[in-house]
């Protein structure tokens, strides 16, 4: 064959090969310009209920979400210590302060140094793909012999939990308060040693409380009801389970009880609520039904209530931003869904 026809017809093979190996190396994550032009405007907003006995407070962060604060760690930490700076200066926190952040807040450390593709999917589903995808062609994925997708996900799960201890544990002891870090779903989780371990099996989405010490709670909530749709909802393969129960935590200053709140609304939680011996409660999420807890607890007599959500828009899902903070005589602050980031204190 003619050297030049026969050059021309391996070209048709390489080009491809070497376009597609280019591509993959020029992968860049959200550059700081894009990522500044995409911040939220909105005014943070504060709301405080109740009268300072110096017993104690519970402090609600209401975040606006944006997957693309999750693109790099000293992103994600800024935009979670923001609020707790505001509330410092507002002469709000102490050791007798309990900080609570939306339910979910660790799922998505999965993104954190993802390529900007990821970023672009549809879906929180579509995002995790994209991420197994481009872990497994990662120095990496491939120093490392990740090709099968349950392998990524163990090695993402770990890069995520680590992060999530660190940043949490460094908030607690920074600002000196207890804090719900809001839930992350791990395979196989369990608390020893004040470290959170992981290894291979069934995965769990669970809420953790880190001491004003930086210390991990010997105990967590175990979420079993999920959105459709959702990350925990892909990689949990009991998700048809659902075990009603809740998480009592008896601090020096107070007892409160907390429950997702995807699980409060039938019967059985209802039922539990009434019976377990807390007057403060403290609901992670909004209910299936949209403003059932609130109108519930406004009817009941206990004598703190609250409920804390993301504000927002998470890919494909709305977030409406249903926190607020109930007294036993007076009315849920604020009065409607408030949209962005909201500072809500109630007072014990």
């Amino acid at each position: 064959m003619n050297p030049f026809w026969r050059n021309a017809i391996a070209s048709l093979f390489l080009v491809p090969i070497f376009f597609g190996i280019g591509w993959l190396l020029s992968g860049k994550t959200i550059g700081d310009e894009d990522f500044i032009s995409g911040l939220p405007r909105n005014e943070i907003r504060f709301y405080s209920s109740g009268y300072n006995r110096k017993s104690g407070n519970i402090l609600l962060l209401q975040l606006e979400f944006k997957p693309e604060y999750y693109s790099k760690e000293d992103r994600l930490r800024d935009w979670l210590e923001k609020p707790l700076i505001i509330a410092k200066e507002k002469g709000l926190l102490d050791k007798s302060t309990i900080v609570v952040y939306p339910p979910e807040i660790g799922n998505y450390l999965f993104l954190v140094g993802q390529r900007s593709e990821v970023f672009q999917a549809e879906s929180e589903i579509g995002s995790w793909k994209r991420a197994v995808f481009f872990t497994r062609i990662s120095y990496n994925g491939l120093r490392n012999g990740l090709f099968f997708e349950d392998e990524i996900a163990n090695f993402l799960a770990k890069t995520s939990v680590e992060r999530y201890q660190r940043i949490f544990a460094t908030l607690s002891k920074t600002y000196g308060v207890n804090i719900l870090a809001g839930s992350i779903v791990l395979p196989s989780p369990k608390i020893a040693e004040d470290l959170i371990s992981i290894a291979p099996g069934n995965w769990e989405e669970r809420a953790y409380l880190f001491t004003p010490e930086g210390k991990l709670h010997n105990d967590s909530l175990k979420r079993t009801k999920f959105k459709d749709g959702s990350l925990s909802l892909y990689l949990n393969s009991r998700s048809n389970k659902i075990e009603f129960g809740v998480w009592t935590i008896p601090f020096n200053f107070a007892k409160l009880g907390f429950l997702y709140g995807e699980e409060f609304g039938s019967p059985e939680m209802e039922d539990i609520v009434k019976k377990t011996f807390v007057s403060r409660w403290v609901v992670l999420g909004a209910p299936t039904e949209e403003g059932k807890f609130r109108d519930w607890i406004s009817k009941s007599n206990f004598e703190t209530s609250c409920e804390i959500s993301f504000s927002g828009n998470a890919w494909d899902r709305k977030l409406p931003g249903t926190s607020f903070t109930k007294t036993r005589y007076g009315n849920p602050e604020p009065k409607e869904n408030e949209r962005g980031t909201v500072l809500l204190n109630i007072y014990l």
